[in-house]
């Protein structure tokens, strides 16, 4: 052998020993590190897949009710309505709370039973329920050609509240949406 060859593995072999595991340790904190942003990758990732799903499901459940607005809309718009007595969705707007007439009693928008609601039979396709609405009569009061200035108390005479609700894909997503409607009388 020569004497530059024996130098030469002389060193690499003195070499080796003083790193004594110095490359491991870097790749081991380097994989470390890959790691942790891999991991807050996929939560981010989760998150705004989560974001997007409940914004489609609030999306579908507001555009449910608003479908309910406007039927409730064209009924009101129609020709004759039906007594405000308290059945079939069309209740009065009492100012005494309480009042204990059948036509004051109009149902909670929470309840998922829809009893007294006006339901939207097969509109909306893959809603978890189909819209439902109520409509109340406002107290008449006042002279149908009132001015209506800003200092003065605007006349309830023709003023209808509408009460509607819509779910989305899944009946745990509810948008509840209310109008007043000014129904010319004829």
């Amino acid at each position: 052998m020569s004497a530059l060859m024996h130098i030469t593995m002389q060193r690499c072999g003195h070499a080796r020993a003083s790193q004594q595991g110095a490359a491991l340790i870097v790749s081991l904190v380097f994989m470390l590190i890959l790691t942790i942003i891999s991991i807050a990758s996929l939560q981010t990732a989760t998150l705004q897949e989560r974001m997007a799903g409940n914004m489609k499901e609030n999306t579908i459940a507001f555009q449910s009710a608003e479908a309910a607005l406007r039927t409730a809309e064209e009924v009101l718009r129609s020709g004759i309505l039906p007594g405000f007595d308290g059945t079939g969705g069309f209740y009065q707007s009492c100012p005494d709370p309480g009042d204990t007439r059948d036509a004051c009693k109009y149902p909670a928008w929470a309840d998922y039973d829809s009893v007294g609601w006006l339901s939207l039979n097969n509109k909306i396709p893959d809603a978890a329920k189909q819209p439902e609405y109520i409509i109340q009569q406002m107290n008449r009061a006042g002279n149908k050609n009132e001015v209506l200035d800003a200092d003065r108390p605007v006349s309830r005479d023709g003023f209808y509240r509408i009460i509607a609700r819509g779910y989305g894909f899944s009946d745990r997503s509810m948008v509840v949406l209310t109008t007043t409607y000014k129904r010319q009388e004829l």
